[in-house]
């Protein structure tokens, strides 16, 4: 008798030194992989370049938490234009960032483009309460109200045109989630087009709207019998030097010595180009010294057409809009974001002080901006609080992931947490899984720690090694009614099969 139950005893060391192996063996093997494909957080580099004491200030404004990667600026002071870079572009052989380093700058191309049609307004080439239908009369307009909205509503964001026309899809904005381009391939007719088709709701109140704003981008190079980017070239950019700021319709035809722009997760974001929606930020290039001459020419009340900045619309206590530009606590502005860059420019005119901040990646560059500009600015809890609930949404994911060892180690005899079944096994696993796509996707890794989703990754490899061995033994449904068991896991496979084509579909959209 004690031989069999010394037996017994051997031969339970035995399996459980060889389930222990099992385990090891597939956290060993799946950690490398899992490394590999770990998300990364961006952090600045240490490289520097041009005026070391305002690199400086820009490293110590820099949130670390924020996910930046490299920085290009230029502080204007009476006159006075100094630049600095931090951090290193992310092409092969990537070099430090300067005031040459072309850079992605969005929504700052709307300031350009009302620019134009205050300039055009003083010359006058049409007036403030030219309308759309009378510079596209041919076009039939689903609401006659589109048709009657005046370009200076437009410019002032009053149109009641919604921002994302209906043509863009909702799998397009899934893949901009992702750093894919919701605008590519929209010419200037398809930007009509879009506007034709639309309704216009709360005409009259201030609403940000990128096809309003493409509109009249469209509409001024129209008037003009140009393209939108040769009238900015011509109107713009000519006159004031700017020759290092160019509108990209073809993503492979980037500037030489680009940033390469990231979303905060680590991820490379496509860069954002497009014909039709140029004049509202998508495929505009420039460099800090280049947007550095444009505010300097602003300040100074040299540059075509900077009664655009002149506030004409209240929003609220010490904030109006002009056309295009925002002012704000006495700091005339406006920011950009791609999927993968984010801008600011802005001018102080009480202080004679303007300021260029450009970055590549989604994280904001405003404070920085009105940290140089010796402004208030919000905090870092700001910025934490704000990510709260993708934050939270993240570690639910990675602790969600992380059970399916828990699940799978249960032993026999603890009636609070029964032993699973072989249903329970394939839910659990397949949950995980989608989880953990689900959070190197959508995760805030400029927050947590990149390290924790390949040891998760790792976990979960482990429960299913420990799982593996005892599936012969495991019912295929346990408790007295299968039926419902099978009901409850297909559904549990498909909710978590929607959740995974969501995240397929983002990535395929991009």
């Amino acid at each position: 008798m004690t031989t069999t139950i010394d037996q017994h005893a051997a031969h339970g060391r035995r399996r459980r030194r060889r389930r222990a192996l099992i385990v090891l063996a597939a956290v060993a093997a799946a950690a490398p992989l899992a490394g590999l494909l770990a998300p990364r957080g961006l952090r600045l580099g240490p490289e520097s370049t041009g005026d070391a004491a305002l690199a400086r200030v820009v490293r110590e404004a820099a949130w670390p938490s924020a996910g930046h990667h490299a920085l290009a600026v230029a502080l204007i002071d009476k006159g006075v234009v100094r630049t600095a870079g931090v951090g290193t572009t992310d092409a092969p052989g990537g070099r430090p960032v300067d005031d040459r380093t072309p850079f992605e700058f969005g929504s700052v191309t709307k300031t350009m483009t009302a620019m134009i049609f205050a300039d055009m307004v003083k010359k006058g080439e049409l007036t403030p309460r030219t309308t759309v239908g009378e510079i596209f009369p041919g076009r039939s307009f689903r609401d006659p109200s589109v048709a009657n909205t005046s370009l200076e509503e437009l410019a002032g964001h009053r149109s009641g045109i919604p921002s994302v026309p209906a043509s863009v899809t909702s799998a397009a904005v899934l893949g901009s989630l992702v750093g894919g381009n919701p605008y590519g391939g929209w010419s200037a007719r398809d930007v009509v087009d879009d506007a034709a088709a639309s309704v216009a709701t709360g005409r009259g109140e201030i609403a940000y709207s990128n096809l309003g704003f493409a509109l009249l981008g469209q509409a001024l190079a129209a008037k003009a019998g140009d393209t939108y980017d040769g009238l900015l070239r011509r109107r713009l950019l000519e006159p004031l030097g700017m020759r290092d700021t160019v509108l990209v319709s073809d993503p492979h035809s980037l500037p030489r010595g680009h940033a390469t722009g990231h979303l905060t997760s680590g991820h490379d974001a496509l860069p954002w180009a497009s014909d039709g929606y140029a004049p509202t930020g998508a495929g505009g290039w420039s460099t800090s010294a280049d947007l550095a001459r444009f505010v300097a020419a602003v300040l100074d009340g040299t540059a075509p057409g900077t009664d655009a900045t002149r506030p004409r619309w209240h929003l609220a206590e010490h904030d109006s809009v002009g056309y295009g530009w925002r002012t704000t606590n006495g700091v005339t502005w406006h920011d950009g974001h791609t999927a993968g860059f984010s801008s600011y420019v802005g001018l102080d005119r009480t202080s004679g002080r303007g300021v260029v901040v450009l970055g590549d990646t989604s994280a904001a560059v405003d404070y920085i901006g009105l940290r140089l500009l010796g402004k208030d600015r919000p905090s870092e809890r700001d910025l934490l609080t704000g990510e709260l609930p993708v934050l939270a949404s993240t570690l639910l994911c990675l602790v969600a992931a992380a059970r399916t060892l828990e699940i799978a180690a249960r032993r026999p005899g603890r009636r609070l947490l029964p032993v699973p079944d072989r249903l329970k096994i394939v839910s659990m696993a397949w949950r995980a899984i989608v989880l953990l796509a689900a959070s190197w996707t959508f995760g805030t890794w400029n927050i947590l720690w990149p390290p924790l989703w390949p040891a998760v990754a790792a976990l979960v490899a482990a429960g299913v090694a420990v799982a593996g061995p005892r599936w012969v033994r495991l019912p295929v449904a346990r408790g007295p009614r299968p039926r419902l068991r099978w009901a409850t896991t297909m559904a549990s496979v498909l909710l978590w099969a929607a959740v995974a084509a969501v995240v397929v579909i983002a990535w395929a959209a991009r």
